[in-house]
């Protein structure tokens, strides 16, 4: 009878998931399969071609390189901080861990636009320098290979130093005591006791923020300032749209999902780490030179953080000369900057495409993590990671390719494939932030209320369900954000019929409108940021 049971149980949840499934993996493959069919129209033979070119290697190690070095540096600099922050309370703690958060909602157009009003030769830090007659002609620091890496360092730092915190501070310490009891002073501590016990979350963080800078496009484009500094997702987007070759673009987009895929599956970046301690490092008051410790570390991650954001803010009511005006914001609703409609009709689309593809993403992730958790899978999330794989340029050619097939095309079929572009994007982030939320239902609660003859059906609906919803309210908010931000699908597949926030921003940036760039720029972020706490919080009241 309980074999019966658990056999209907997994039955149950197999059958819950598998309408979810269908449509992730019908959404995703879709535009892979015809990206593989252009890379292969003229024959294996031109494919094969584009793979072996010395110029395709070229662009691997490039892109393999600039991955690398962008997620060692975001996680080398985010250790010591993380380590300080794990140990110490003090003023300012909380806001700080907390705006690091928050980084995961800070899209990347805003870091780009940051860099470039901040950062810029006519930017507002070689105005101060120059003001204070510290130097005597601008920094010329954009469009380098150093931009790059700065930039991604900026978006990523954030997120390792949350994440390494968090591990740090649920270690349990005991051994770290038992070691310094035995005479081993900090650092042999360190390196031989703290270290070994987060070398997981060490390299989870690593391998998040690789996948995060391999298809790296539009900080490339935007701050690279040459092709030599071309990632392979830069090189499929300048083959499809500059030189109209689609059948190496292709091949190209093929290459990098191959190795993209590989990296993901042997790494196993889907699955859910395994937690061995519940026990939380006791954390002390700062006192003397340790305040004054605290205080030097949070200005300096503040003063990396804080000024291109700032800037925005500052270019968005004050003109190059410091003169106050509402110009910008009166062009949002009144006039067309770019040609592809008014700022606002460009704000309701993001929020319509937003709204409607993060809804949708809960509710497939919804069924696919609860029933990954009690079928007791780890291949489901796995596989829904590949989405990741398949990097956001090349998604969109996929189905910019689709709807050329599609005879008759319409306004509304760009809309639905934008959405659906977005959709596969923002998949895998919305399954990962709902998987710790279906581990933490007791299964005692279900079988309590099968035991007082409750269907499977009623079970989900009335215990699974309400008790995942500060995760799905989360998981709502951390996709709405990243659609609200996503550029590199829209421009590879809306071919200028369908503009949002973030691709306005950027056509405005290309025509050095940085005060309306900057105006729209702070309505984004405003938006994300909002919505993305609102989500932040409900998790956390879940888990207190």
């Amino acid at each position: 009878m309980q074999n019966n049971s658990v056999k209907e149980r997994k039955t149950f949840y197999l059958l819950l998931s598998i309408p979810a499934l269908v449509v992730t993996i019908t959404v995703f493959l879709l535009p892979l399969y015809f990206v593989f069919s252009r890379a292969f129209s003229e024959g294996p033979e031109m494919a094969l071609k584009t793979l072996l070119d010395s110029y395709t290697w070229r662009l691997l190690g490039f892109t393999v390189y600039q991955a690398f070095l962008s997620a060692i540096i975001s996680v080398s600099l985010a250790l010591p901080f993380a380590l300080f922050f794990s140990h110490y309370s003090f003023f300012g703690r909380k806001a700080i861990l907390t705006m690091c958060d928050t980084a995961f909602a800070l899209p990347s157009i805003l870091a780009v636009l940051g860099f470039v009003v901040w950062y810029g030769n006519n930017g507002i830090l070689n105005s101060i320098l120059i003001s204070l007659g510290l130097v005597e002609k601008p920094i010329k620091f954009l469009f380098s290979f150093p931009s790059v890496i700065l930039a991604h360092v900026y978006l990523n730092f954030p997120v390792a130093l949350s994440l390494l915190t968090s591990a740090l501070s649920n270690m349990d310490e005991k051994e770290e005591m038992a070691s310094r009891t035995l005479g081993k002073g900090r650092l042999k501590t360190f390196f031989s006791t703290t270290l070994p016990k987060i070398r997981g979350t060490l390299l989870s963080s690593f391998l998040l923020i690789f996948l995060f800078c391999f298809p790296s496009f539009l900080i490339v484009m935007s701050l690279g300032g040459s092709p030599k500094y071309y990632t392979i997702e830069a090189e499929i987007y300048r083959r499809t749209y500059t030189d109209v070759n689609t059948v190496s673009s292709s091949s190209l987009a093929l290459f990098s999902f191959c190795i993209m895929a590989l990296l993901i599956l042997f790494t196993g970046y889907g699955r859910e780490e395994k937690r061995s301690s519940r026990a939380r490092r006791a954390i002390r008051r700062t006192k003397g030179l340790k305040s004054l410790e605290a205080f030097i570390l949070s200005l300096l991650i503040l003063l990396f953080i804080l000024p291109p954001i700032l800037s925005i803010l500052y270019r968005a009511f004050f003109t190059k000369d410091g003169s106050f005006t509402l110009k910008a914001w009166n062009d949002i609703i009144s006039k067309a900057p770019t040609g592809a409609g008014t700022g606002l009709s460009a704000i309701i689309n993001s929020i319509v495409i937003a709204i409607t593809s993060s809804l949708t993403a809960v509710s497939l992730s919804s069924a696919i993590a609860i029933s990954s958790v009690r079928r007791k899978s780890r291949i489901v999330p796995l596989l829904t990671s590949l989405p990741m794989a398949a990097g956001s340029v090349s998604l969109g050619l996929g189905f910019s390719f689709l709807a050329s097939s599609i005879r008759g095309k319409t306004l509304l079929l760009s809309y639905i494939l934008v959405m659906l572009a977005h959709l596969v994007t923002v998949m895998p982030f919305a399954i990962r932030t709902m998987m710790p939320g279906a581990k933490r239902i007791p299964e005692r609660l279900e079988y309590a209320s099968m035991s007082l003859g409750k269907s499977q059906y009623y079970t989900y609906r009335k215990i699974d369900r309400p008790m995942l919803s500060p995760y799905r309210r989360r998981a709502f908010a951390f996709a709405f954000a990243l659609s609200m931000g996503e550029v590199n699908a829209t421009m590879a597949l809306a071919e200028g019929k369908v503009t949002t926030l973030s691709i306005l921003i950027y056509k405005m940036i290309n025509q050095y409108n940085y005060q309306g760039a900057s105006a729209l720029a702070l309505l984004l972020l405003i938006l994300a940021i909002t919505v993305f706490s609102i989500g932040e919080r409900e998790e956390k009241n879940a888990i207190s």
